[in-house]
């Protein structure tokens, strides 16, 4: 399967910062989980073995959102480990890619610690 061309993935990951800051509680869950869903099928598409764990992850946050009884710290772990691997990820990711990774990455981490309760997020 052919990469998508990086101008693509520059739109998804802004699209992806864009709504994650208006806010987690303003995204309807459904565009919530078909966003994630988007995100594990393209990191799933590029066969990379490192970005592996966060497919896995996003795998772990779609059951967590779509089984019975959504649970707050669960989510919230889950998307600062997610924050934290993003960050990571961005070292190894195509120059016009690492600023848009970090910043999500940020997001994801600050979002999950914010809805997890924590009082700071190890950043």
């Amino acid at each position: 399967m052919d990469p998508l061309p990086t101008e693509t993935h520059n739109a998804e990951l802004r699209a992806t910062i864009d709504e994650i800051e208006l806010g987690l509680t303003q995204l309807p869950l459904s565009k919530g989980v078909n966003r994630i869903d988007d995100w594990k099928r393209e990191i799933e598409a590029t066969e990379r073995e490192d970005l592996r764990p966060i497919a896995d992850a996003l795998g772990e946050l779609h059951e967590s959102l779509t089984g019975e009884g959504v649970n707050g710290a669960t989510v919230g772990a889950l998307l600062v480990r997610l924050g934290q691997m993003t960050e990571a990820s961005a070292e190894s990711a195509e120059d016009a890619l690492q600023s848009g990774l970090k910043r999500l990455g940020s997001l994801l981490r600050h979002a999950g610690s914010a809805l997890a309760g924590n009082d700071s997020d190890d950043a």
